[in-house]
């Protein structure tokens, strides 16, 4: 998406398109290295938009409220809500789109790995996690 997303800047340079720079992506990888001791490019993911998007926040606001987002331990929870990933197309739910993702040899993200890292910035930032709400130990 992003290789995608430069071609279309450069092609429509008048045109208004915000994207990271390949600078700030790779501080994404480091910091996803040094908070989950993994080697993002060695473990065959992709950081999802919601690691650059929290990572952005961070550095912009001083409180952030997640709305939406489930936590690392959710899909494993007694009663838990089985939704789409997607709600615009059929396809896995989210829970089974998380645990594939998580385990996936290359190409997949690591969401339910990121999530527990968010818990931990949680403890440490402004950061509120509504609806499911997160309680944070």
């Amino acid at each position: 998406v992003y290789n995608m997303l430069k071609k279309t800047v450069d092609s429509y340079p008048g045109a208004k398109i915000y994207v990271t720079t390949e600078k700030r992506m790779s501080y994404c990888d480091e910091i996803f290295k040094k908070e989950t001791g993994k080697d993002r490019i060695q473990s065959g993911s992709y950081l999802s938009t919601g690691w650059f998007t929290l990572i952005l926040a961070m550095d912009a606001c001083y409180r952030i409220h997640v709305y939406g987002m489930i936590n690392d331990t959710y899909c494993k929870s007694e009663g838990f809500k089985k939704v789409p990933y997607h709600y615009y197309e059929p396809g896995r739910s989210e829970c089974d789109e998380y645990f594939l993702h998580e385990n996936a040899p290359y190409g997949g993200h690591r969401f339910i790995t990121e999530k527990k890292v968010f818990a931990e910035w949680a403890k440490k930032h402004t950061i509120t996690f509504t609806h499911p709400n997160w309680t944070l130990s």
